[in-house]
Parts: C-alpha cells; sequence; structure tokens
C-alpha cells in the first residue's frame, strides 16, 4: 500500500511538473510573439515619419511613397490577425521598404538631412530588433515544440490540449522579395 501511495505521489508530481515545463514554454511562444508585435508597432509608426521627411525632401517618384505607406496601413490592418496573415503583410511591408530605401539611396540629396538620417537609423534599429524579437519567438517555439514531441510530456500536453505553435517565417516568395535589389526607374515622370 506505501509503495502504491509513493508511485502514486511520483506520478502525481511528475505530471504536474511536465505541465507547468509545457505552460511555462507556452507562455514564452505568447510573450514572443507580443515582442514581435511591438516592434512591428514600431516599425509601422516610423514609417510615416520617413516618407514625410523624404516627401518634403523630393517631391517626385510618388508612387514609391504610397506603395509603402499603403503596405503600412495592411500591415497593421493584420496585426492581431493570424501569423500567416502577418507574415504575408510584413513580407509586403519589408519589400516596400526595400524598395524606398533603395530610391533613397540614388538620391543623396534627399538623405543629406539630419532628421532624414536619423529616421532611417531608427529604421534600422528597429529592423535589427525585429529580427533579434523573431528569433527569440522562434527559438521559444522550438523549445515548446520540442516537449511537445518528446516523452513523457508529449502524453500530458496531449492530455491538456497543448498544440503546436507556429514559426514566424517568410514563405519563399517574401524571402525572395525581401532579398531582392529592388528596380528603381528614375526616367518616370513626376507624378
Amino acid at each position: 500500500m506505501t509503495t502504491l501511495f509513493i508511485l502514486l505521489i511520483l506520478s502525481l508530481g511528475g505530471f504536474v511538473y511536465l505541465q507547468n515545463r509545457l505552460a511555462a514554454a507556452r507562455n514564452a511562444v505568447a510573450n514572443g510573439r507580443s515582442g514581435i508585435q511591438v516592434q512591428l508597432k514600431r516599425r509601422h509608426d516610423l514609417v510615416p515619419g520617413l516618407v514625410s521627411a523624404v516627401r518634403s525632401a523630393i517631391r517626385q517618384e510618388n508612387h514609391v511613397f504610397d506603395r509603402l505607406l499603403e503596405v503600412r496601413e495592411k500591415a497593421i490592418a493584420v496585426r492581431q490577425g493570424s501569423l500567416e496573415d502577418i507574415e504575408r503583410a510584413e513580407g509586403d511591408l519589408t519589400a516596400g521598404l526595400s524598395t524606398f530605401l533603395g530610391y533613397t539611396e540614388h538620391h543623396p540629396d534627399v538623405t543629406s538631412t539630419e532628421n532624414i538620417l536619423q529616421l532611417q537609423k531608427q529604421l534600422e534599429e528597429t529592423e535589427d530588433q525585429i529580427s533579434a524579437a523573431r528569433r527569440l519567438y522562434n527559438g521559444n517555439v522550438d523549445r515548446y515544440n520540442t516537449l511537445l514531441d518528446a516523452i513523457p510530456s508529449c502524453w500530458v500536453g496531449a492530455l491538456l490540449g497543448f498544440e503546436r505553435a507556429a514559426f514566424f517565417a517568410l514563405d519563399a516568395d517574401q524571402l525572395k522579395s525581401a532579398e531582392a535589389v529592388p528596380p528603381i526607374d528614375l526616367t518616370r515622370a513626376p507624378s
């Protein structure tokens, strides 16, 4: 009887321990996603200031500016949506920023003002922080999903309804777009 009682206590203790580890890992994933959203909001908040500053310095190629603001609005609209919608919108925003920054690099007179340089620096820092937040999130997802795959925590997870988390990543088209050098046509007439 004592042996049975000890086994029951050890089993219950093991169950509680595994459940607590799974809960902590799931919370780390949620915290990581929150960190990404904070950095994405910062990014979204910087874009209008940068566009406004550059627009005041140069009055041509408004389509580049308008496109960037358009994809920013779409990214803001899906910020609380599914991970897939966020990834798609952020991929479009990354491509828009690449085109925009490529345009400003080809116009040194545009980027020479202190205001624009400061905004670009903040945007670069934000991009670095987004990257770090994504790495943290994906590391937490990996840890959590590993716990859900490992025995015996997978049994506890299945019993309590824990579900696998999705990694935050760009799909192949978005990755290709983000890495591509943006085409810039300087022969167009101003809009």
